[in-house]
């Protein structure tokens, strides 16, 4: 099974939804504001422990949006996407090599 966080950046709201191979398993929505980070990460959180998940069961992290690079939702939530994937990229190294 693979799980992928979906974050839909619009100028009025965001939506996080997780996906489990294309099946939409849950969504949080909230208003656009200068909380990006903040409602991201409890987001991400409560997703994972609604559906009984770990960081490391989320295979991908992806974006969409049509707003600008320069946009400063996107920079958060780009920033956001790199942070976790790394972290979960080192998690799943470290548990190999034990």
């Amino acid at each position: 099974m693979s799980y992928n966080f979906l974050l839909k950046i619009e100028k009025q709201k965001n939506t996080l939804s997780l996906l489990q191979d294309g099946t939409l398993r849950g969504m949080k929505e909230w208003e656009e504001g200068r909380d990006m980070g903040k409602r991201l990460f409890q987001g991400m959180a409560e997703l994972l422990k609604e559906n009984n998940l770990q960081a490391r069961d989320i295979g991908q992290f992806e974006i969409d949006s049509d707003m600008k690079e320069n946009y400063t939702s996107m920079r958060i939530a780009e920033t956001v996407k790199r942070v976790y994937t790394f972290g979960v990229t080192f998690s799943r190294s470290r548990e190999e090599s034990q």
